[in-house]
Formats: structure tokens, sequence, C-alpha cells
């Protein structure tokens, strides 16, 4: 009884083997890896013609050298419909390699149906950031190259996908945002932008003549540096009385995102302008009181120290 178990395991070993040295055997396999890799070739290739062409159509929009936005809005668009065409070459590639093997693919795109139904009804942050996403390329919320604001977090849009946003803070950091927790945007990149400058003087000097200097001043950082500004600096008056000096705003409307530097210009050239017409620029200042003990019903004494 022990020896027919040996040979039926002995048989079943010779003949394990022989299929596994079987030579029409390799050369089937042989032939579909070459067949798969082919394919995946073809693919690769039909992705590349398909993106470039994709990028050669959005380049041959027309659009204007000062148009930021249509720039802008192009760029987003081009890399949405290059990532679609991958994601879509990419499964019909995986379905088409698995035939070469003999998998049915009919009960696998049926069974990846019902699976992502039940998927979806579980994921519903995943649907809302995708349905958020597309909201927000279609309506043209923001694009890649925007400088926007999501809560308190500050950025240029480096990508916007379908299902995130990445931002590229001032540091450089990036910023990686499901579109479904984007529930309110700044976008400073739309519009003009305002430069707000305030400037503080000692109560000592003349409110007439700082307002004439400083009227003077504005007209002519605005001359000396036309490119930057697109309406002339605007001298608004008095904006506040602090505890030691007066506080002049200033305004200017600039080209979007230019508002940074344009603040810092404006602030250099103030400075110098006061200087030069001997205009003080107020600090802190601490008052000491030094008060000497009454003797013989004298009155007691004191000094002041600026």
């Amino acid at each position: 009884m022990e020896n027919a178990d040996v040979q039926q395991s002995m048989r079943k070993v010779d003949q394990f083997i022989a299929k596994f040295t079987d030579v029409d055997l390799w050369i089937g396999v042989g032939a579909k890896i070459i067949v798969a890799l082919l394919i995946i070739l073809a693919f690769y290739i039909i992705a590349r013609l398909l993106t470039g062409a994709v990028a050669r159509l959005f380049m041959m929009r027309r659009i204007g050298e000062n148009d930021i936005l249509a720039q802008r809005q192009n760029e987003t668009l081009l890399k949405l419909l290059q990532n679609a065409i991958r994601y879509v070459l990419g499964i019909v590639t995986i379905l088409t390699v698995l035939s070469q093997f003999g998998i049915n693919i009919t009960g696998l795109v049926a069974s990846a149906g019902i699976a992502g139904l039940a998927i979806s009804f579980g994921a519903k942050n995943l649907v809302q950031d995708i349905i958020t996403g597309a909201f927000i390329i279609f309506e043209r919320q923001f694009k890649v190259g925007d400088f926007v604001r999501v809560g308190m977090i500050e950025g240029v849009v480096t990508e916007l996908g379908i299902r995130t946003t990445k931002l590229k803070g001032l540091n450089g950091e990036i910023h990686i945002i499901p579109n479904g927790q984007i529930l309110q945007v700044t976008n400073f990149s739309v519009d003009n932008s305002v430069a707000l400058v305030d400037i503080n003087v000692s109560y000592e000097e003349d409110i007439d003549r700082v307002e004439q200097v400083l009227a003077r001043l504005a007209e002519e950082i605005t001359t000396k540096y036309e490119d930057m500004f697109v309406e002339p600096i605007q001298l608004l008056g008095v904006q506040m009385l602090g505890p030691s000096e007066v506080t002049f705003r200033l305004m200017a409307e600039v080209p979007p995102m230019q508002h940074f530097q344009a603040s810092r210009l404006i602030r250099k050239e103030l400075k110098q302008g006061l200087d030069a017409e001997g205009i003080e620029i107020p600090y802190p200042r601490m008052v000491m009181m030094n008060q000497s003990a009454p003797q013989n019903g004298g009155v007691a004494s004191g000094t002041e120290n600026v």
C-alpha cells in the first residue's frame, strides 16, 4: 500500500516536471509576454501622440501675450485633458493585457462596476472632492498660476486636479488640499491689486506741509516707476491719530499680485523723501520724572528727560 502511494506521488512529480519543462508551454507564455509588452508600448506611443496633439491644439489657440487669465485657463485645461487621456488609456491597457492571459475581462468589468457603486456610497468624501473639483474648473474660480487664499493657507496654484489642489507657499512649501474642503477661496490674481501704505509723522510737524510733500512724492514715484502702477498713487489723507504720531495713508492700483513689491518700493521712496525734507518719522520715547524730597516746607522740584 505504501509502495502504491509512493509510486503515485512519483508519477505526479514526473507529470509536473514534464509540464514545467514543456517547450510549447514556455513558447506560448513567452509569446503572450511579448504581445503584452507590445500592447503596453503601443498604448504608450498612442498616449504620447494624443497628449502631444492636445498640447499643439491648445498652442494654436490665439491668446494675447498680456491676457494672463486666458493663459492660465489654457494651461489648466491642457493638464486636465492630458491626465484624462493617460487615465483612460492606462485602464484600457491593463484590461487588454489581462485578456491576453485568458482572464475574463467582461466579468472583471462587471464586478468593478458593482464594486465601484458600493465604494461610491462609502467614499462620500472622495465623490465630494471630485464634484467640487469639476465645479472649480468649469466655473473658473481659480487656475494654475493664481495666488489664492484657501482658509488660512496662501500660495500659488501649481496643480489643479479633479480631486486635489496643490498650493506652493511663499517659503516653497507645497500644500495639498482636497477639493471637498475648499469652502471659500480668495483669489488675488483675477483683478488689479491695491497697495495701501501708511506713513507716520510726528505731531510737531505742520500737517498741511506734510500733505503737500507726500502728494509731491507720490507724483514723483508714479512718474519714476510708471510701468509698475496702473493708476497714479493717491494720497487719501490722515488715516489715524496715534499716541505719538499722525498716520497718513496712500493708495496705488497695480497689476495683480504686484502690491507687495509696490508697497515696499513706496515706503522706501517716502522715507528718503521725508528725510530730505526734514520731516520726522516718530519713534518710541520714554519720559522719566525725577522728584527730590521737599526740605523745610519747600516745594518738590522735578526734571523731565526725554
